[in-house]
């Protein structure tokens, strides 16, 4: 389904990530390839991305029963793939960390899963795959006709040194292959408020949350050490010490105009949201802006419905489909 009901959006494809549905695979009533099926019958997108350590329970070498029976959801459902969330992780264990061929090696196996399943891409953590690594896979890349795109999101700044590189070697190996996913958790307007509500539930005292508020707003570097100092002396839970930490790893505090440059080499879009409380018009605000600023650069892709706010709300109270639901809402009355 495209975007609706604008015409200026119409180059803009609605999406989903099964990220969203986090809370509904941790109770584990449905499989993974059956919440695939519940973004269709529910209609509430036409596209799927999905995270592979999530979503494989082979991960990291997907196995051919998995691959073929996720093939067969989506044949069966009429969804689009879209991106495969892919990970490199270091492999802190007596082994040592893994040598350029195992790194190649395990790269390569995601990236082959992935377009074995119809996924146009691996995404990946801006920085997280070398250069010299990013040029090994690169001729399988090109053989399997699939992208590895650095996703760009809270925590990153537009004069990242991790996003230059990645340009100028792109532009050195004269590829297509490699690029950018636009996070719009980099261009929050406000702290969420059920996240605020579940700081204060958990004893967190009003001058912390004014303290982490203004801490990241500001422009100064290191304010999550200083909440760490600020939070030490205190007996919270540790649901608390680590959501206080969130401002300053996922939630994003820069202008859209901050990433124009950026915003004219992406290949995909993440449309990240935390609640749909907009009492505020906190939201709508920003993703206005967004949506704007996609028009305005002639974005033609996927824009992907992502819910991050299941590490404190629960199914019940905030279940995947009538989040992503209410997302679309905003997006479409815009």
């Amino acid at each position: 389904m495209t975007i609706t009901p604008s015409d200026t959006a119409r180059t803009m494809t609605w999406a989903v990530t099964l990220f969203s549905f986090t809370n509904e695979m941790h109770e584990r009533t449905r499989s993974a390839d059956d919440l695939v099926r519940l973004v269709a019958d529910e209609h509430i997108a036409s596209a799927v991305e999905v995270d592979a350590a999530q979503h494989f329970p082979s991960f990291p070498v997907i196995s051919t029963e998995e691959i073929t029976a996720f093939r067969r959801t989506i044949d069966e459902t009429g969804l689009t793939p879209t991106m495969l969330g892919g990970y490199l992780d270091l492999r802190l264990d007596p082994r040592g960390p893994r040598t350029p061929e195992e790194e190649e090696d395990f790269l390569l196996g995601q990236v082959r899963a992935a377009a074995e399943m119809g996924f146009f891409a691996v995404r990946m953590g801006l920085g997280s795959v070398r250069a010299e690594l990013r040029e090994r896979i690169l001729p399988e890349l090109e053989r399997r006709d699939i992208a590895l795109l650095a996703e760009v999101q809270a925590g990153a700044r537009p004069d990242a040194p991790a996003i230059d590189e990645l340009r100028t070697h792109r532009e050195r190996l004269g590829t297509d292959r490699l690029g950018f996913v636009f996070d719009s958790s980099l261009v929050m307007q406000e702290l969420p408020p059920t996240w605020i509500r579940a700081l204060r539930a958990d004893g967190v005292p009003e001058e912390i949350i004014s303290t982490a508020e203004a801490l990241w707003r500001g422009t100064e570097a290191g304010g999550a050490d200083r909440m760490t100092e600020l939070i030490r002396p205190l007996d919270l839970p540790a649901s608390a010490v680590r959501r206080l930490d969130m401002p300053f790893r996922r939630f994003g505090c820069t202008m859209v105009e901050d990433w124009d440059d950026l915003l004219d080499d992406v290949a995909s879009v993440h449309l990240k949201y935390w609640d749909v409380d907009d009492t505020s018009g906190a939201l709508t605000r920003q993703t206005s802006a967004v949506k704007a600023a996609l028009v305005r650069h002639d974005y033609r892709g996927f824009v992907c419905s992502e819910w991050g706010g299941h590490d404190w709300l629960e199914p019940e109270e905030a279940p995947a489909v009538g989040m992503t639901r209410a997302h679309r809402a905003i997006f479409d009355s815009l």
